[in-house]
């Protein structure tokens, strides 16, 4: 191997590194930038990437992505940005297949859902594959850099003069909706829920504040007391699953029960990128949750209770889809049901399993 392409080699497996490690650790900040960081480390791994057709690519970037997910299993993002990439791939070696056949290129709905059923080997040469897939995955990144921005437009949609609205904890794409509607000139009050014991909800209602936005903070045990004067709940998601349940922070599953019992709407704020073509739970899924130290909850001066009981601090809950009324999308509102067909759109049924 040449000195200049053992270096590229060697700087890429360091970055690899390095980004299992910091996934190991916890140390991401939020959910753009852990998907933002795979693209980029995907674009490098294909860029650098020696192969003749489509299958090889398939298999080399499959490989990859299974050793970035196992920096945390958990993390469904890392997933997600791998099983787009496949389907782009996928997807531009028929294009170039078509082309070179003298069809013309389609990207109609039925077309592209009809070609996923195909049965296709993926093993016919395509030199132009590298390109085009760079360029594709580009395109994504760009789409996933402005999805907060898109949700963000769509705010005055959603929130209306005098409303009074409920989040939980800190969600930077439900900040930015609030935020939007508030530059509009329209006059709301929103109350967070501080989400105890990590109260994110703090940051979250100081910059609420900071933008005039008239903002309450409050406890998670109030929130059967107020929910009877609130107009709707609007939350963020670390992810949604296969089924339209989602992945949220600890104590949103119980908010959305209290709002389906006062008959309230719960619309949920979340890029397509957090789709995940998972369910909740199964035996191949089994690492849905994480955990963190219940430090926050429990003092080492009582080491002698502490011997004797089991804490357990869960960092997300599942909500069933039964209990959300719309996702706002960076595509446009979607319904619940319609997720499914999302699933469909964006992911190969042959790369759900990595």
């Amino acid at each position: 191997m040449p000195t200049g392409e053992a270096d590229k080699a060697s700087g890429l497996k360091e970055r690899i590194e390095v980004f299992v490690d910091e996934m190991k650790k916890g140390n991401s900040v939020n959910s753009c930038e852990i998907a933002i960081n795979t693209i980029n480390l995907l674009i490098r791994i294909i860029s650098q990437a020696k192969f003749t057709n489509a299958r090889e690519l398939l298999k080399h970037v499959k490989a990859e992505g299974k050793y970035l997910q196992a920096g945390d299993p958990s993390e469904n993002i890392i997933g997600n940005m791998i099983r787009r990439v496949l389907k782009i791939i996928r997807e531009e070696y028929r294009a170039i297949i078509s082309q070179e056949a003298g069809q013309e290129r389609s990207v109609n709905f039925e077309d592209t859902s009809l070609a996923d059923d195909e049965e296709e080997d993926y093993a016919k040469p395509t030199p132009n594959l590298k390109a085009s897939v760079i360029e594709a995955i580009s395109e994504l990144k760009t789409e996933i850099e402005g999805g907060a921005e898109n949700i963000a437009a769509m705010a005055t949609n959603y929130i209306h003069e005098n409303d009074i609205i409920l989040t939980i904890g800190r969600s930077r794409t439900v900040e930015a909706f609030f935020k939007s509607a508030a530059l509009k000139k329209i006059k709301f009050q929103v109350l967070v829920s501080e989400c105890a014991p990590f109260c994110h909800g703090h940051e979250m209602a100081k910059n609420l504040a900071e933008a005039k936005i008239n903002t309450t903070l409050i406890t998670e045990c109030q929130i059967g007391t107020i929910m009877p004067r609130v107009n709707k709940v609007i939350i963020g998601t670390h992810s949604f699953m296969a089924n339209g349940g989602l992945k949220a922070v600890t104590g949103t599953n119980i908010l959305a029960l209290l709002a389906k019992e006062h008959n309230k709407d719960v619309i949920v704020c979340s890029s397509l990128y957090k789709l995940s073509p998972l369910f909740h739970s199964t035996l191949k899924h089994a690492s849905f949750n994480k955990f963190a130290s219940p430090n926050e909850l429990l003092d080492y001066e009582d080491a002698e209770l502490l011997s004797k009981v089991e804490v357990i601090a869960p960092i997300f809950d599942y909500v069933p889809p039964d209990l959300i009324s719309m996702v706002v999308s960076n595509n446009g509102p979607q319904s619940v049901s319609y997720v499914y067909r999302l699933v469909k759109d964006y992911y190969h049924p042959d790369d759900t399993e990595l």
